[in-house]
C-alpha cells in the first residue's frame, strides 16, 4: 500500500505556513501582483523541451503499488527530492525559454519570479506557499488514494488523459506505465491510435525538475530496464542521463503515437481552455477520454476556478462525441485552508455536473476521511 508521510502535523503545519505569508500576499505591491500574473500565465511546453537540460545523472525511488484487488502492479518510479535540490544548488541552467514576442524587461519578471520559486523549492520548511508554489514535489496521500483507486478499476486511458495539478503525477505515471505494457504486449501490426497525456501543474520548475523526468523514468523502468522486478521499491536508485537515452525515448513516443505534454501556470484564466483547445497538435491528439486531480481543492481562492475548469476539461476535450470521464482525490475537510469536499460538490451540482463518492479512506491510521470522487457531465 502507499506510504505517505501526511498526517495531522502536515495540516497543522500547511495552516502555520499559509498563516505566516498572508500578510505578505497582502502587502504586495501592484507592479509585484502584475508580475505574477504574467509569471504564472498558462504556458504548455512539449516533452522534448523540458529534457534539455537534465544533469548526467538523476536519482530516483520506485513507489510500490498494491492493489486492492490484489493484482501485482510495477512501482511507479519518482524523482527524489534532494536531487532535484541538488541540481538547483549547482546553478543549472532550468529558466523558462524566452518567447520571441517577450520584452527583456517582462523576461526578466518573469525569471525573478522563477528564482523565488526556486528559492521555496530549496527549503525544507515549506510544503507551499499561497499564491507561488502549491506543493508540487510532495507526494500527498490523495495520490496515492487515486493510485490504488485506478489499478483496482482497471480504467481504460482511451484517448488519453489530463491530470490538473499533477505534481509528481503518480496517478498519469501510473497509467502511462500501463499503457507501454499494453504497447509491448500487442504485436498486432495494427495503426497505434494516437494517446495524449497532458500534465498541468501551477509551477513550471515542478514541471520542469519532478514531473517530465518522472516519465522518462517510467520509460526506462518499463521499456528499457527488462528486470524491473528485481528493484526494490523504495530503494535509492541512479539513471545515467545521455543524449542516446532522451533520443530513444522520444523517439519511441513518435513511433508509439504517444503525446506528452505539460501546461505550467494558473486555472482562472482562459489561455488555460485555449491552450487546449488551440494546442499545436492535431484534434484527435488533443482529445482525452480521462481528467484526474488529487488534493487540488483545498483553498478557497482557487476551488471555484478549478472546479469551472475541471468540468470544462470533461464537457469540452472528450474523445470522440462522448464526454471525458473525472476522477478526483480529496480530503473531506482541509483545517485551516478552507476548502471541502462538500462545497466542492456543491459547486459541481451549480455548474450542471455530478459527482458520487466510489472510495471512502477512514480510521485512526489515516487520520481526515478521505475520497476519491467520480465527476461526470451529461
Amino acid at each position: 500500500m502507499f506510504k505517505f508521510d501526511f498526517s495531522g502535523d502536515d495540516i497543522d503545519e500547511v495552516e502555520s505556513q499559509q498563516e505566516k505569508h498572508r500578510d505578505e500576499s497582502k502587502n504586495e505591491d501592484q507592479s509585484a501582483a502584475a508580475t505574477r500574473a504574467f509569471a504564472l500565465k498558462p504556458a504548455m511546453y512539449d516533452i522534448s523541451d523540458l529534457l534539455q537540460k537534465l544533469p548526467s545523472r538523476i536519482s530516483y525511488t520506485l513507489v510500490p503499488v498494491n492493489a486492492p484487488n490484489g493484482t501485482n502492479e510495477p512501482p511507479i518510479p519518482r524523482r527524489e527530492v534532494f536531487d532535484i535540490k541538488v541540481q538547483i544548488m549547482a546553478n543549472e541552467d532550468i529558466l523558462l525559454p524566452s518567447p520571441d514576442d517577450v520584452s527583456e524587461t517582462v523576461a526578466e519578471e518573469r525569471d525573478q519570479f522563477i528564482k523565488k520559486e526556486l528559492q521555496i523549492l530549496l527549503s525544507n520548511t515549506e510544503d507551499l506557499r499561497t499564491e507561488l508554489y502549491e506543493g508540487g514535489l510532495k507526494s500527498w496521500e490523495g495520490a496515492g488514494d487515486l493510485v490504488e483507486y485506478l489499478a483496482d478499476e482497471a480504467n481504460d486511458i482511451g484517448n488519453g488523459l489530463l491530470e490538473l495539478g499533477c505534481g509528481s503525477a503518480l496517478p498519469s505515471l501510473y497509467l502511462f506505465q500501463k499503457h507501454l505494457r499494453s504497447l509491448k504486449s500487442a504485436n498486432s501490426g495494427a495503426p497505434i491510435e494516437t494517446t495524449s497525456f497532458i500534465l498541468s501543474d501551477y509551477n513550471y520548475s515542478v514541471l520542469r525538475l519532478m514531473t517530465a523526468p518522472n516519465f522518462l523514468l517510467a520509460y526506462y523502468t518499463t521499456v528499457v530496464l527488462l528486470d524491473t522486478p528485481s528493484l526494490t521499491s523504495q530503494q535509492d536508485l541512479d539513471l545515467d542521463i545521455t543524449p542516446e537515452l532522451i533520443s530513444q525515448f522520444l523517439e519511441f513516443l513518435q513511433i508509439n503515437n504517444i503525446v506528452v505534454k505539460f501546461i505550467s501556470g494558473c486555472w482562472d484564466s482562459k489561455e488555460f481552455s485555449q491552450l487546449l483547445g488551440y494546442s499545436p497538435v492535431t484534434a484527435e491528439q488533443k482529445k482525452f477520454s480521462l481528467v484526474l486531480a488529487s488534493e487540488t481543492i483545498y483553498s478557497l481562492s482557487t476551488i471555484n476556478s478549478f472546479t469551472s475548469l475541471f468540468l470544462d476539461c470533461i464537457t469540452y476535450w472528450g474523445a470522440s462525441l462522448e464526454r471525458a470521464e473525472g476522477r478526483v482525490a480529496a480530503k473531506e475537510i482541509y483545517f485551516g485552508v478552507g476548502g471541502t469536499v462538500r462545497q466542492f460538490i456543491e459547486l459541481v451540482r451549480k455548474l450542471g455536473g455530478h459527482v458520487s463518492t466510489v472510495r471512502r479512506i477512514t480510521g485512526r491510521a489515516s487520520g481526515v476521511a478521505r475520497v476519491v470522487m467520480q465527476v461526470t457531465k451529461s
